[in-house]
């Protein structure tokens, strides 16, 4: 049984609210593309209905209240601002006749399919879903994605530092490689891996943010390198007769795998016993 009223209804632009108790998964709306949207409606006309149901304000008045179409309905009122003609009559409108909790899940849906909604809100969305309790694999079922989709962006909302989020937003990152920076680094670190790209004006591909993680460890010195730094201790320890030099040596040779461990315990029993 469907949850939709096939029958379009027209209802005065100015009447329809927005956010009362369905807040839309956008949060970033980009005023050229309502512009450009308005162009298109204003030409071609409304192509899609609004979708809306009915609810009630703070104080129990009936309103009707926006499910999807925060975009449509924009444009609509910028056009009406300078035509109060367009429309006059009311917006088309299909009524969704489930429960709040339903409509959440269609106005994320028609945004993550038709609309260009930025990746950083879609994630945030998630995010917020599983702060109120509904499991990854339910979110993943209602918008027709599959589990791993959902956990990466439950993940990227979590650990990305803003500095990141921005970068997504911009277009500077792919979600994918951002999503890997977020999972690999601490967040101080994504700041300067993006300091880093920006100053040599390179984007981070998904390679390098899959690698970030190896490549931000220093790595570990080669044996020919360690054997350099053991003869020096040596020859330190037996020259100076440095107690430092001469620990290094121990340590290096244990590390090497030439000293047992029982022998480094001998060594150390031997020191705190004096």
């Amino acid at each position: 049984m469907s949850l939709f009223d096939t029958n379009t209804t027209e209802i005065p632009a100015e009447e329809i609210q927005i956010g009362t108790s369905i807040s839309n998964i956008r949060t970033y709306f980009d005023r050229e593309r309502i512009e450009e949207l308005a162009e298109a409606i204003k030409r071609d006309g409304l192509m899609v209905p609004l979708i809306v149901m009915p609810g009630e304000d703070e104080d129990g008045e009936p309103i009707v209240e926006l499910v999807a179409g925060e975009r449509r309905l924009q444009a609509i009122r910028m056009i009406r601002r300078e035509d109060d003609s367009f429309l006059e009559d009311g917006i088309p409108c299909v009524t969704f006749a489930g429960t709040v909790h339903e409509a959440r899940y269609v106005n994320a849906s028609e945004n993550i399919d038709r609309e260009d909604v930025d990746e950083v809100d879609i994630s945030a969305w998630i995010y917020g879903c599983t702060q109120d309790g509904v499991i990854q694999s339910e979110i993943a079922d209602r918008l027709h994605r599959s589990a791993s989709w959902v956990s990466q962006r439950v993940t990227f909302h979590d650990q990305a530092s803003d500095e990141v989020k921005q970068a997504l937003r911009e277009g500077w990152i792919g979600f994918i490689a951002a999503y890997e920076l977020a999972k690999n680094l601490s967040k101080e670190d994504q700041v300067k891996w993006l300091e880093k790209a920006r100053k040599h004006n390179e984007k981070i591909t998904v390679e390098d943010a899959r690698n970030s993680a190896d490549k931000d460890k220093e790595k570990k010195p080669g044996k020919k390198a360690r054997r350099k730094i053991l003869q020096r201790a040596d020859k330190c320890a037996d020259e100076k007769g440095s107690e430092v030099a001469r620990g290094l040596a121990h340590s290096l040779r244990w590390v090497d795998g030439d000293i047992s461990d029982d022998e480094v315990d001998e060594i150390l029993s031997f020191e705190e016993s004096k």
